[in-house]
C-alpha cells in the first residue's frame, strides 16, 4: 500500500462515466490510480497541473525581490548583457516557462554568478559543462526573477545598454563584469578591446569610462565584407590607460587578470 496526498478532484475517470471523488487524504489502491492516469487524459492533466502548481509555489515562495539597484543586481545585469539571455516561452500545453542562462568559459566565474543570484534573489542556479564546448552554463528557471530582470533592461546582442540609475560603485561593478565576458586583453598591442554589433551600447560604456576618468577610443561601425555578418564597432582602452583601468575597475576573470598584469608590468 502507498499513500498519496493530492488536492480535491471531481471528474469522470472511468470508461463507464462513474464520478470519482478524491480529496486530500488516502488513495490505497495504487493499481487503480495508475489505471486512471493511463486511461483518462483529463485526470492526468489535472494531476500534472497540481504538481506544477505545488512545485511553482515551493520554488517561488522563497524568492527575494527588492526595488532599485544593488551591486549584485548590477553585476547580474552585466553578465546577462555580455554572455547571457532570458527566455520566456510557452510549451504545447500552454504552460509558461521562464529561463535565465549565462554562458562563461571560467568555472570560478560561474560559481561567483551563482553566489550573486543567491545573495540578491535567494535562488541557486545550476552550473553545467556544455557538451563538446569549453565553457559552462549557469541556468535557472524562475518566473519572478526573470520578470524582475527584464524590467531592468534589454539583454540581446543588438540592444543591451549600461543601465540608468547606477551609482559610481555599481557602474564600476557593471563594467568589470561586462568586461569579464566581452573584453579581450591583447598582450601584443597592449590594449583592452571590446567588439560588439551594438554601437550605442559601446558608446554608453565609453561615457561611463569617461566619468570614471578612464580614457578610451570608440571605433566604427564597420561594415564586414560578407553581407551575412552584421556591422560592428569596438572600443579600445590604450596602453597608457591600462594601469588606471586596473586600479579603478579591473577583472574578476583570472586569466584576464594575469594578462593585464603581464602587460602593465
Amino acid at each position: 500500500m502507498k499513500r498519496f496526498l493530492i488536492d480535491y478532484l471531481l471528474l469522470p475517470a472511468c470508461p463507464d462515466g462513474t464520478m470519482v471523488l478524491l480529496t486530500i487524504g488516502n488513495i490505497y489502491n495504487l493499481s487503480f490510480f495508475c489505471y486512471l492516469m493511463k486511461k483518462n487524459k483529463e485526470f492526468y492533466k489535472r494531476i500534472s497541473q497540481i504538481g506544477l502548481k505545488k512545485r511553482w509555489e515551493k520554488e517561488h515562495s522563497k524568492v527575494k525581490l527588492t526595488d532599485g539597484w544593488t551591486k549584485e543586481k548590477a553585476a547580474i545585469n552585466a553578465y546577462l548583457c555580455g554572455d547571457g539571455y532570458i527566455a520566456v516561452r510557452k510549451d504545447v500545453n500552454n504552460n509558461v516557462h521562464s529561463e535565465i542562462q549565462i554562458i562563461l568559459d571560467n568555472l570560478e566565474l560561474c560559481k561567483r554568478v551563482v553566489s550573486l543570484f543567491n545573495t540578491e534573489f535567494n535562488i541557486f542556479p545550476k552550473i553545467r559543462k556544455r557538451k563538446n564546448e569549453n565553457c559552462y552554463s549557469v541556468r535557472a528557471e524562475n518566473k519572478p526573477v526573470c520578470l524582475h530582470l527584464l524590467s531592468l533592461g534589454k539583454y540581446k546582442s543588438e540592444n543591451w545598454n549600461v543601465p540608468n540609475g547606477l551609482n559610481r560603485e555599481q557602474l564600476k561593478e557593471w563594467i568589470k563584469c561586462f568586461f569579464d565576458c566581452e573584453a579581450y586583453v591583447n598582450t601584443s598591442s597592449k590594449i583592452i578591446q571590446v567588439k560588439s554589433i551594438n554601437h550605442d551600447g559601446l558608446k554608453s560604456i565609453k561615457e561611463v569610462l569617461k566619468g570614471l576618468e578612464i580614457n578610451s577610443v570608440l571605433y566604427g561601425p564597420y561594415k564586414p565584407k560578407s553581407e551575412k555578418h552584421s556591422a560592428y564597432s569596438m572600443i579600445n582602452i590604450p596602453r597608457k590607460e591600462l594601469a588606471n583601468y586596473n586600479e579603478i575597475i579591473g577583472f574578476y576573470h583570472k586569466e584576464k587578470i594575469k594578462k593585464l598584469n603581464s602587460v602593465i608590468n
